[in-house]
């Protein structure tokens, strides 16, 4: 350490506070003791200059997509602070969050309407607050309660109210309410009415655009030429509640050309729905490190520098203001064992250069080193990240009611438990790679990449062989999409394979994760990424489509409880009974993955193939790495399998099957079946 002891116990709680400050949420107002915002002085930009706080600053719509803790509401809050200074603009902002929670008192979809016209008007009323305060006129205040009472409500959203309102007051009448249309289903003497009452590809539930005009008119008065909403939290929403939102606010003012109101939205990367909205007039500004960086770096070692320098400024920042500038980064790590720059590039493995994530590190770190009056060590680094993780990340991974999923697995096949799965997955292939790397070189076959690894950093008889990281095709990547989400994978480079015009994209394992799971992380500091992490032994383009083909969970086949928890598994297996229904002998195993396809049927069979052909095809790409004879195919069907056969001839002749002839024909699934019944368009 550069300073005494006593000096470093001198600013103990300073520390403290400043690592504290980055753990914020929401929206993370932070002051001193005098009250003083401290946001202008704390606030650190990705790019020099601020450049992503300009992207706000301006009077183009932006998107700020990041995942949780990168600073979206940080960066929102400093823009406020600076909008307030210039002349003629308004800034409001709006938690989307916090007006949903506010008004929702039911999931009933007979009330749907009626959540949505609430949940608008919470949004309003949210506006409404804020121009009062600043301008208490009386022609506000009569604006927003004609829009309480109903004036500005949509021709179209009135019907809907109207026809919601009939079915609760008629007991004989039933409600199907889809994502696209309302259905109104009638008996009257013993006949039965169906009318569709309703339909609409938008959910506008004011006519936003004159309730826009009115305010337009009465803050111009007040020489406001300009109105910036900087709606948060979008993404906390569910995919219905993102549709209204766009369709009712966000939509309108962007396609009707209107240079009064700039929209600024904050949200996680892939839970955002934007419509039909023309991406050129929302422009994208990303928080995570690879995408924000890639675009001005040549290469991968160019990105992680500025990834690492982001995380040293954020740092020394918050050291400067807290301590008034009296204590460096030399005074807090243990610079007598680990250089600096060291210390930095572990911080930025194990936060991927997110604020919050480094705040509860660092918060870590400092009760096993600084409040004891020691330099934090790599030692007090890797304990804490491992303690953020399975405390933190990993807990909030497993939380079944806060569990959000990526748009693309909430429509597709990947559910909570297929996530968790593929996890632990992921975890076994990366431990077993290792082992079988070692394995070859003890036997003199392992790769010259690998046995020089080996040899550079075994210590007697601990072998560090970093298998961290891996790489897939670049269009399977949204498979990953929710692991990101949640931080148990992380992108960090795009490039090409082995194979000639591949595109690929590589992901890193938790920095955490792997020290819970004695993964070791990184690459050889000999060997450029690029070389390493090419070999074909991190290819995990074939393996996760297998693993989830694999997924199989125990459910009562009487009332489809599934068993999520092994205890519950083995107690509900010992007692020969469902522990929920009490129905014996009802637990199977349903592969999760073939469950998910079922929604695809009607897709197929629109294709002009018999059921036959279909449960063939369906059965072939379950099993896609076993090939199966006619009699195999037919044992699973409860077929002859002379009808496999007669069927396998108009498959073949489709390019949908082929077979390989040993003593018999083994039948497996071609790629022109797979893309057109198994692939999403």
């Amino acid at each position: 350490m550069a300073c005494d002891e006593l000096t470093m116990m001198a600013f103990n709680k300073e520390i403290s506070e400043s690592f504290k400050s980055l753990i914020k949420s929401g929206r993370p107002d932070i002051k001193d003791e005098d009250d003083k915002n401290l946001i202008p002085l704390l606030y650190v930009d990705l790019f020099e200059n601020n450049y992503i706080l300009n992207q706000i600053l301006d009077d183009n719509h932006a998107i700020l997509k990041g995942r949780k803790g990168t600073g979206k509401s940080t960066i929102f809050l400093q823009a406020e602070n600076s909008l307030k200074n210039k002349k003629g603009s308004l800034p409001i902002y709006i938690n989307l969050q916090s007006c949903y929670e506010e008004i929702r008192t039911s999931n009933n979809d007979l009330n749907r309407y009626y959540l949505y016209l609430n949940f608008f008007t919470e949004v309003l009323h949210t506006i409404e607050t804020k121009i009062t305060v600043l301008f208490p006129d009386k022609e506000i205040k009569d604006l927003f309660r004609r829009i309480k009472e109903g004036e500005f409500l949509d021709i179209d959203f009135q019907r809907s109210l109207a026809i919601t309102k009939t079915i609760q007051e008629d007991k004989n009448i039933q409600i199907t309410v889809g994502k696209e249309n309302l259905e109104v289903a009638a008996s009257r003497d013993r006949s039965s009415i169906t009318q569709k009452a309703y339909e609409t590809n938008e959910i506008r539930v004011l006519s936003i655009n004159k309730i826009l005009t009115e305010i337009k008119k009465i803050l111009k008065k007040h020489k406001i030429t300009k109105v910036y909403l900087l709606l948060d939290d979008f993404s906390e929403l569910t995919y219905d509640n993102q549709k209204m939102i766009i369709d009712s606010l966000i939509a309108p003012i962007i396609t009707s050309y209107n240079d009064y109101f700039v929209i600024k939205l904050a949200a996680y990367p892939y839970r955002i729905y934007l419509g039909t909205i023309d991406s050129t007039k929302i422009t994208p500004v990303s928080l995570d490190f690879y995408d924000v960086f890639e675009k001005t770096s040549n290469n991968y070692a160019q990105v992680e520098e500025l990834g690492i320098d982001y995380v040293q400024r954020t740092i020394e920042r918050r050291l400067k203001v807290y301590t008034n500038g009296q204590l460096s980064l030399e005074d807090i790590f243990d610079v007598n064992k680990e250089a600096i720059k060291t210390y930095i590039k572990t911080l930025f493995y194990a936060s991927s250069a997110i604020p919050r994530c480094l705040g509860y590190i660092l918060s870590y770190c400092y009760l096993g080193s600084i409040n004891k009056g020691n330099g934090i060590s790599m030692q007090d680094i890797n304990n804490a990240a491992k303690k953020y993780f399975t405390d933190n990340q990993l807990a909030d991974f497993f939380n079944d009611v806060r569990f959000k999923q990526s748009f693309y697995d909430d429509k597709n096949i990947l559910d909570q438990v297929a996530q968790k799965n593929l996890m632990d997955e992921l975890i076994k292939k990366s431990k077993s790679i290792k082992r079988e790397i070692i394995a070859s070189n003890k036997k003199g076959v392992a790769k010259k990449i690998f046995s020089e690894t080996i040899k550079k950093y075994q210590k007697g008889i601990s072998t560090w062989l970093p298998t961290s990281h891996f790489y897939l095709t670049k269009d399977m990547e949204n498979i990953l999409q929710t692991l990101e989400l949640y931080f148990i994978v992380t992108k960090f480079n795009e490039g090409s394979s082995r194979t000639p015009g591949q595109k690929v994209s590589y992901f890193g394992l938790n920095y955490g994760m792997c020290l819970e799971n004695s993964i070791d992380y990184g690459k050889p500091e000999f060997r450029r990424t690029y070389d390493y992490w090419r070999q074909e032994e991190f290819d995990f383009s074939d393996y996760i489509p297998s693993v989830l083909y694999s997924i199989e969970i125990p459910v009562c086949k009487v009332c489809n409880y599934e068993y999520i928890d092994e205890k519950e598994h083995s107690m509900a297996l010992k007692f020969k009974r469902c522990l929920k229904c009490g129905s014996e002998n009802s637990i199977k195993k349903v592969n999760k993955f073939q469950e998910k396809l079922k929604v695809q049927i009607d897709s197929w069979k629109e294709k002009s193939l018999p059921d036959l052909h279909i449960d063939i095809l369906r059965l072939l790409f379950n099993n896609i790495d076993t090939p199966l004879s006619a009699y195999d195919i037919g044992s699973e069907l409860d077929k002859h399998h002379l009808a496999i056969t007669n069927a396998m001839r108009n498959l073949i002749k489709k390019k949908y099957v082929f077979f390989k002839l040993d003593t018999k024909r083994y039948y497996r699934i071609e790629e022109a079946a797979i893309s057109q019944f198994f692939k999403e368009n």
